[in-house]
């Protein structure tokens, strides 16, 4: 693995593996929060996904099996066998797509607001993804490169009136740097994939944080599909949006301070 490969990755912490994939157009900036209450527990690996934050795109279409493949290549060339997986918003479909694919290796999944399906996304993202995937999604490029134009589109649409500055310019930055067509691709496969049966046909351990009023997915509706399909699954809802305040980042510390212990002490039993 080159020298400049292992820069994009974050790796920190002791224990198993936890391979984490950040979200849509993001960078692993953001995966910087989980780290006090997950490297206690897990060796934390977050790379920043191909097409975001300056990485090359993949040599075929950016749906989640796609980056499912490169993250396992991933794995391969950092001496992984068995990992656990975890993803923030559309990077639960990328750990669900590697769990589907090599259930073998996937010890367990902890997932941050996850896409399950098309219809548990809010309506209005929907809205926003069939835009964005139409032939009119190639304005979306100098939309995300106006910084007015893009912050007030996440303060109607994303919470970001709970997001402080820093965090919305490092969500500018990283907005710059992906790769329209990347993201397009994505957000086509957010709109059509159903991975509840992947999530049904895992059998390892899987713990789910959610946000009770969160601007993406419908957290009530997803709670519900959860405990219909997988009834296992440790659930954790927290009070917010899908911003960053101090408060919703103190009840993320607390929930996955409670999930991650679980889902670690699950696998190895």
């Amino acid at each position: 693995m080159t020298g400049a490969a292992r820069s994009a990755l974050i790796d920190e912490g002791s224990g198993p593996p936890l391979v984490v994939f950040h979200g849509w157009n993001g960078s692993n900036h953001n995966v910087l929060r989980w780290l006090p209450a997950l490297t206690p527990h897990f060796r934390v690996i977050a790379p920043n996904l191909p097409g975001c934050n300056g990485v090359p795109v993949l040599g075929e279409r950016h749906t989640a099996a796609a980056y499912a493949r490169w993250a396992a290549r991933l794995a391969d060339a950092l001496g992984l066998g068995e990992f656990f997986g975890a993803g923030l918003c559309s990077g639960t479909a990328i750990a669900l797509a590697l769990a589907d694919a090599a259930p073998s290796r996937m010890r367990g999944l902890l997932l941050h607001t996850p896409f399950l399906r098309p219809d548990l996304i809010r309506p209005a993202v929907r809205m926003q993804l069939r835009a964005l995937v139409s032939p009119a999604g190639v304005l979306f490029g100098p939309l995300s490169r106006s910084t007015t134009l893009a912050t007030l589109h996440r303060r109607i649409f994303a919470n970001a009136s709970e997001v402080d500055a820093a965090q919305l310019a490092h969500d500018q930055s990283d907005m710059l740097r992906a790769d329209l067509r990347a993201g397009r691709q994505l957000a086509a496969d957010l709109l059509r994939a159903d991975r509840v049966p992947a999530m049904r046909s895992f059998r390892g351990p899987l713990a789910v944080l959610l946000a009770d009023h969160d601007a993406f997915i419908d957290a009530a509706a997803t709670a519900s599909v959860l405990r219909e399909t997988a009834p296992r699954a440790k659930i954790e809802v927290i009070a917010g949006g899908h911003g960053w305040t101090p408060a919703y980042v103190a009840g993320q510390h607390a929930a996955l301070e409670r999930l991650a212990p679980a889902l670690h002490d699950s696998a190895a039993g």
